[in-house]
């Protein structure tokens, strides 16, 4: 039994249609919204009030890219605002050699 492999790519490209849509649209929204301030991907440039409206709505909406550092298991994360130890109070402080990490 001979398979037509056109019919099947296009079978299997229409079925994977839930997976890979999704994607494309995302990177299209970010795209678009990255160079939103020249007009996005097709559009023109905006106009100087529209230009501070975005400037605007950029403002309000939180940083995605945030760099956090690696905590491995057994370690605790630091707070941003935290002190050194040296200047933590005796009672926060851990005890000399302590190394953290799991009990055996």
């Amino acid at each position: 039994m001979e398979i037509n492999k056109e019919i099947l790519r296009w079978v299997i490209l229409i079925g994977a249609t839930p997976i890979w849509l999704p994607f494309l649209l995302n990177l299209w929204r970010d795209f678009n919204d990255a160079l939103r301030e020249d007009g996005g991907l097709l559009g023109g440039t905006p106009s100087p009030r529209e230009l501070e409206r975005i400037r605007r709505e950029k403002e309000k909406r939180p940083d995605i890219l945030v760099s956090e550092p690696i905590v491995r298991p057994g370690e605790q994360k630091r707070p941003r605002m935290a002190t050194s130890a040296r200047s933590a109070p005796a009672a926060t402080r851990p005890p000399p050699g302590f190394r953290g990490g799991s009990t055996r």
